[in-house]
């Protein structure tokens, strides 16, 4: 079982290239004030429905597609490739997490309490409702970037640096959308873009969780087989 989530979590990662990025840059481009992770990446999104396209490339160069979609703290829905599907949908206090990988046939759920109890933290709904993934209990250093803000269609981004350990990444974060629009290596190389937006509201039915045809692993009957 435990075999079962670490290859899943490994999968899964490679939709967030912001964990893999490794590259060097002075400060001298930086605001010299320092700024708190909480008092930048907020998750406070000005639209209920966010929808976007964004490619991205992964440690080892290839490029890849993921497909968005989020309504307000309730739900949250990700694909990557066409292949991997994450749902995040909202019970009670807790929430519940689906992961289909269509290539092999498989639906893995589990609540947020269950990860917990699995030592699984870097699920949260902020790392990945939010594309970025605060380096808890590293030391970081996080400035803002003189740079001109960048635009896709309405939407607007501003650039920040984020240092921790031997990485570093180049952010144009938006405020409105609580994501990343773009992130950029060393050598100004584009490695995270989102290509399109939409806030418009979206259909119901883009949260059914498919179970047909699927393996099913229920992770919080393997962890407590005998919850009610």
């Amino acid at each position: 079982m435990r075999n079962i989530f670490i290859y899943i979590k490994r999968v899964e990662l490679r939709a967030l290239p912001f964990l893999l990025l490794i590259f060097y840059i002075t400060f001298s481009f930086a605001d010299s004030r320092k700024i708190r992770w909480e008092d930048v990446f907020k998750d406070r999104p000005a639209y209920k429905y966010i929808y976007f396209k964004a490619q991205y490339t992964d440690e080892r160069g290839f490029k890849h597609q993921l497909e968005y979609w989020r309504e307000g703290m309730e739900k949250l829905k990700r694909v990557t490739d066409g292949s991997l599907e994450l749902y995040i949908l909202k019970s009670g206090k807790d929430r519940l997490y689906y992961i289909i990988d269509k290539k092999k046939g498989i639906l893995t759920k589990a609540s947020r309490q269950t990860l917990y109890q699995m030592g699984e933290f870097s699920y949260t709904w902020n790392s990945l409702a939010n594309n970025l993934h605060k380096p808890e209990g590293l030391s970081y250093q996080l400035r803002k970037l003189n740079y001109k803000e960048e635009k896709i269609d309405i939407f607007r981004c501003d650039w920040y640096i984020l240092s921790f350990k031997d990485n570093i990444q180049k952010i144009c974060w938006s405020k409105t959308l609580s994501i990343p629009l773009i992130i950029k290596d060393k050598n100004d190389r584009i490695v995270w873009k989102v290509d399109y937006i939409s806030t418009k509201p979206f259909n119901e039915n883009v949260f059914y969780v498919n179970k047909k045809d699927l393996l099913i692993i229920d992770l919080d009957e393997e962890v407590n087989p005998n919850a009610d």
